[in-house]
């Protein structure tokens, strides 16, 4: 067994992909929630797909910039710094950037013939305004948007931020400092403290609605989570106890931002719904870096398929459930059956189009982020098979 063999954590890569399959209902159930506009929305939404949207909400995103930081802490025990940006750049940038070109705008195109309910003229033409017109981020009705590649850009971006941070407790110079460091915040007491940190970086700007400055302190946060095994320790030791604490709270928290939807920002009950949300995010990371650490650090065959998949298909998904998602809604049935059928047509359209297009060529390989391999055309492997 070698070192990377040794280090490797294998429930991270299984929380990390059901993360990105968590997408597919996710996104799927924002055609039909009442709370945001979205590129293609239905006529009759949902309040059961609303509040599992809040819910998800808690922990969805936070749970991939938690796992961001600790796949980095492990990418840079073998890696040196240098490589780290360099495997970043191709692995992220360049994928963002092919993405922004070619898979958002037609989520943009949509947008515009399910909002207008008229002809949004040819494809060339929108794609000239697309690029210009910036006057609203979120992209919903149509203007320039990094859709939801914004997490790529964000990884990417607050990555290179956090390099001196994480060089930082890297440096066997500072072993000393940083191991009575790791002792008083691997308190469990002191560690949940860190919500009020998340509740600081959520009072800073957001641009497009999301903020960098709040995903920063999860990245880190989940940095410091793999860098000494006293902080898993813990997760494992309080993970029942803090998972009845989550599922006493969450409801409470629920009704309260229920009946305080219009409180303005900075308010007395805004500031207290936020440090109480902070509170159940933070312990809900909790409950699932620790559960899954005991039930899912085990290595599986479909978990290699899964790792290279994952990232393809996040940077896919959207574009296809938009599209997929504008026709259904015009489909004489009831809300559930449109969600069910977005969802898995979503699920089954983005996994072919891996199969069959992005992971059969290098430069396709290149584009999606996948790591570059000898690439097997799908005629080939056919023939093979015949042999």
């Amino acid at each position: 067994m070698n070192n990377k063999e040794l280090i490797r954590r294998y429930d991270i890569d299984w929380l990390r992909n059901f993360g990105i399959l968590l997408l597919f209902p996710f996104h799927s159930a924002r055609v039909f929630d009442h709370w945001d506009p979205f590129y293609v929305k239905s006529e009759t939404l949902s309040w059961g797909l609303s509040w599992f949207i809040s819910v998800a909400n808690l922990w969805f995103m936070p749970l991939l910039f938690w796992l961001a930081g600790s796949a980095s802490w492990y990418a840079l025990r073998v890696k040196s710094t240098s490589f780290f940006l360099k495997e970043r750049s191709n692995r992220l940038l360049i994928p963002l950037l092919f993405g922004i070109l070619f898979i958002v705008p037609p989520q943009g195109y949509f947008a515009i013939l399910d909002h207008s309910g008229k002809s949004a003229g040819s494809y060339i033409m929108f794609i000239k305004n697309f690029f210009t017109d910036l006057s609203d981020l979120s992209g919903y009705f149509g203007t320039f948007t990094p859709a939801h590649l914004w997490f790529i850009l964000y990884l990417f971006v607050l990555s290179v931020a956090a390099l001196p941070f994480f060089t930082f407790f890297n440096n066997q110079k500072r072993k000393d400092n940083v191991n009575k460091f790791h002792k008083i915040f691997s308190h469990p007491f002191i560690f949940m403290l860190l919500f009020i940190v998340l509740t600081i970086a959520q009072a800073l700007p957001a641009p497009g609605g999301q903020n960098p400055f709040y995903y920063l302190a999860i990245l880190l946060i989940g940095y410091i989570s793999c860098s000494d095994p006293r902080y898993q320790e813990m997760f494992n030791r309080i993970r029942f106890k803090v998972l009845i604490l989550v599922l006493i709270l969450v409801p409470i928290w629920a009704i309260l931002a229920a009946q305080n939807q219009d409180a303005k920002d900075f308010s007395t009950i805004s500031i207290f719904l936020t440090l109480f949300r902070s509170l159940i995010t933070l312990l809900g990371l909790i409950v699932i870096v620790g559960f899954g650490n005991k039930f899912l650090n085990v290595r599986h065959k479909i978990l290699t398929y899964l790792n290279e998949a994952a990232f393809p298909i996040y940077i896919i998904h959207q574009s296809v459930l938009v599209v997929i998602g504008y026709y259904v809604i015009r489909l004489d049935m009831s809300v559930s059956a449109k969600f069910i059928l977005i969802m898995l047509s979503t699920l089954i359209a983005s996994l072919l189009i891996f199969e069959l297009i992005i992971k059969r060529t290098v430069l396709t390989r290149f584009l999606f982020g996948v790591k570059i391999k000898k690439a097997t055309p799908l005629l080939k492997q056919e023939q093979n098979k015949t042999v």
